[in-house]
């Protein structure tokens, strides 16, 4: 494979010109020069310098979080290679390496895991945290099988939130800004002596506001109309931890996220008559005579008053106990999110009551419900071999109703309904074990069986009304119900191989396996079932730190055989996964950050990314041909979704330093991407987002006695106008969902 060989070659010698790293925290030492900080990170579930751990990882604490800019995991996406993030209601789209999901049904797997405070999150929507009083967030690239499990194939999120802690402290800060911005945030932990403490953080503390608030700003040309993408949105995290002995701990955790208003606006992106695309990509014949086009992407008509809510609980317990010779460690957890929303389909200026019908909508339903239990344990860091070995435990359930209206424009009336509810048990034992021979050589075996069980109870009911002029009535055409049952198995393992040079290099290579579990899909005529997807992953990668500890260096090659993968289509009004035959993958990432001086740091990465599907054919039912007739399409060679050939970002930060008024920092940063398909047949301009360019930047300041805080910011200064993500009906009418426009806005904080 020369050109894997070019790739990896090519990425090292980069590596000799560039200076890079995972993470941008930078501290100032005593004498004149400036040294980055060594990151602790807890990616393998057990404390490590992230310079000697041989995964590709991404981690920043709070500080950097908020020097970045990054409001949310979604803006956080931009500073990690090959990370791509889109949003659909209040969904997390994540992609790593072209590697995730773009389904979020009820009855799909997430492809990229996400883990807070230790806890899988099962639904998507359960990445809507409390983005607030943050230790550290963790990007793992690349297939966690091993120690994170199923539905890990692209990589792992982890949040890590700030601790009770022996020590008063408490800070608070208010945001305004563009669109009648508004936000009130706060923390303050409350020490029990030498026993633990509490904490609170979240929006709503000390008897200000409880919500951050935002107008929207997606434009609904129908007067009168709501305007979507607004912000009302309140989050509350409260922890207690108890430490009786210098052996045990016991930390309780509770938070919940309510997110209400109009929601996330889908804009309708096609003209009449080239909704319907052949298989070469010409229009065909699409009558939907109620649309009418608009003048920009960020217009819509929407008669219908659209509406979100979303509301997401956790409760966990966490024990761990030294027993000497290792951490036993249990996590029980209990989450739950509740989410409803109503859309306007057919983005048409017409009144509602027109004779036969009404405005095409659907109503969505969407609640979780998921206990999980992991219990480890893990041999203490010294010595020349490392252990853990773990069992885990997940038991969730997920309902969904769905409820289309169709209206006489695309012939007679219809209406369906999908109900599902699927009920899902998973269960695992898993181990890691690393062995050093020597100082300068580390090896790794890990692995993990799963069992995974499905049952479901679900149904579609049809029903018509006739075209215009015939009586004002409902006829049932169809329904059908299912309660289908399956199960699988996976074996995932990691071998690795890590070879230090010296303390401040190494270099390492290792396999991986991950696996995401199968389902069910249900349409009007069956309930067919789909499969796990399986992945194997090659990695090579080098860690450096030059100049003294100024900078630092972290360069990855990687290839992917990648089979099964789930793939989501819309047929009959309903979403179906169907399995790709294989995908190819393979790519390289650099991370450069370099402290120049005392005042000085520049920070960069880059992605290269080359994933196409190896052999796909899209069923007949999904297309037509130059006469009109039901066609297979072949995709093979197609680029996979979300996954541009090259993307990275470039920051510069410089430090104003004045003992009497205080500290000023500016930073300017932008992230650049190439063409980004979204959707697999890969048409021109139908599924293409144009590669683009953000510009961001921020004033921060602080006071001499590190009390006072504020900033100053202006993000998407360019005003690009990006599809996140898009759908596509089976009639063919495109939506799209955008990112934040250009917005500014201040704030100012106080610490005790």
């Amino acid at each position: 494979m020369k050109t894997i060989r070019d790739i990896i070659t090519k990425s090292f010698l980069l590596g000799a010109l560039l200076a890079t790293t995972n993470t941008w925290t930078v501290i100032h030492a005593q004498e004149s020069s400036a040294a980055l900080e060594e990151i602790i990170v807890t990616a393998q579930k057990r404390q490590e310098n992230l310079q000697t751990l041989g995964i590709s990882v991404s981690a920043f604490d709070g500080d950097t979080l908020n020097t970045l800019g990054a409001r949310d995991i979604v803006e956080l996406s931009k500073f990690v290679p090959n990370l791509q993030i889109g949003t659909e209601s209040s969904d997390l789209k994540a992609m790593i390496r072209g590697v995730g999901s773009d389904n979020l049904e009820a009855f799909s797997d997430p492809g990229v895991a996400v883990h807070i405070d230790g806890v899988y999150q099962a639904r998507p929507s359960g990445g809507n945290y409390l983005y607030y009083d943050m230790e550290r967030v963790e990007v793992l690239r690349g297939p966690q099988g091993t120690l994170y499990g199923r539905n890990a194939n692209g990589g792992a999120i982890n949040f890590i939130s700030n601790k009770p802690s022996d020590q008063f402290e408490a800070s608070m800060d208010f945001g305004m800004g563009d669109n009648h911005w508004q936000r009130f945030r706060g923390m303050i932990n409350l020490p029990m002596g030498d026993k633990g403490g509490f904490r609170f953080a979240g929006t709503g503390l000390f008897g200000f506001p409880t919500n951050e608030t935002q107008d929207g700003y997606q434009t609904n040309l129908i007067p009168g109309g709501t305007e979507g993408n607004d912000k009302d949105d309140s989050s509350t995290r409260v922890q207690f931890l108890w430490t009786p002995t210098d052996k045990l701990s016991v930390l309780f955790a509770g938070g919940e996220t309510h997110k209400e208003g109009v929601g996330p606006i889908r804009k309708r992106t096609n003209t009449p008559g080239a909704s319907t695309l052949s298989p070469n990509g010409t229009p065909a014949n699409c009558d939907d005579c109620g649309y009418v086009a608009t003048g920009g992407l960020r217009e819509a008509y929407k008669d219908l008053e659209e509406s979100f809510d979303l509301l997401t609980r956790s409760y966990s317990f966490t024990l761990d106990y030294d027993l000497g010779f290792g951490t036993l460690t249990a996590i029980a957890a209990d989450s739950s999110t509740d989410m409803g929303l109503a859309q306007d389909s057919d983005q048409s200026p017409r009144a509602k009551g027109l004779p036969g019908g009404t405005t095409d909508s659907a109503v969505v339903t969407q609640r979780s419900d998921q206990k999980t239990l992991e219990v480890r344990l893990t041999s203490a860091n010294e010595g020349a071999v490392e252990w853990l070995l773990g069992v885990y435990y997940l038991d969730e359930n997920a309902f969904q109703s769905t409820l289309i209206n169709r209206d006489p424009t695309f012939g007679a009336a219809k209406t369906i309904e999908p109900l599902h509810d699927v009920n899902a048990k998973s269960s695992a034992v898993f181990g890691q074990f690393s062995v050093q021979p020597d100082d300068t050589l580390k090896l790794t075996f890990g692995f993990r069986s799963t069992n995974d069980e499905k049952d479901a109870v679900g149904g579609t009911k049809v029903q018509i009304r006739p075209p215009c002029g015939a009586p004002f009535c409902w006829v049932n055409v169809g329904s059908q119900s299912y309660s289908p049952e399956d199960s699988w198995s996976s074996s995932t393992y990691r071998v690795g191989v890590d070879k230090y040079i010296n303390d401040d290099r190494m270099v390492y290579a290792s396999m991986s396996t991950g696996y995401r579990a199968g389902g069910f899909n249900f349409g009007v005529s069956s309930a067919e079932s789909y499969d796990p997807e399986e992945l194997t992953a090659l990695e090579v990668g080098s860690k450096n730190r030059f100049n003294d500890g100024r900078m630092q260096l972290n360069a990855t090659a990687f290839y992917y055989d990648y089979t099964d993968l789930q793939v989501f289509q819309v047929v009959d009004q309903t979403i179906v996964i169907r399995n790709a035959s294989e995908a190819d993958i393979y790519g390289a990432e650099l991370e450069f950050v370099a402290a120049l001086n005392d005042r000085l740091r520049v920070d960069a990465s880059l992605g290269i990314l080359e994933a196409e599907y190896k052999k796909f054919i899209l069923p007949s039912n999904l297309f037509l041909d130059a006469s009109g007739e039901p066609t297979d399409i072949d995709v093979s060679g197609n680029r996979l979704i979300n996954a541009p050939k090259w993307s990275g970002h470039v920051g510069v930060e410089y430090e104003f330093a004045d003992n009497s008024s205080g500290t000023f920092t500016l930073r300017a940063q932008t992230y650049i991407t190439d063409d980004i398909y979204l959707r697999a047949l890969n048409l021109n301009p139908f599924d293409l987002q144009d590669g683009y360019a953000t510009w961001d930047a921020k004033l921060m300041w602080e006071s001499a006695d590190n009390r006072w805080f504020g900033e100053a910011f202006i993000n998407n200064w360019s005003d690009e106008d990006v599809i996140t993500n898009q759908e596509v009906t089976d009639s063919g009418i495109y939506f799209a969902n955008l990112n934040r426009p250009r917005s500014w806005g201040v704030v100012v904080g106080v610490r005790f």
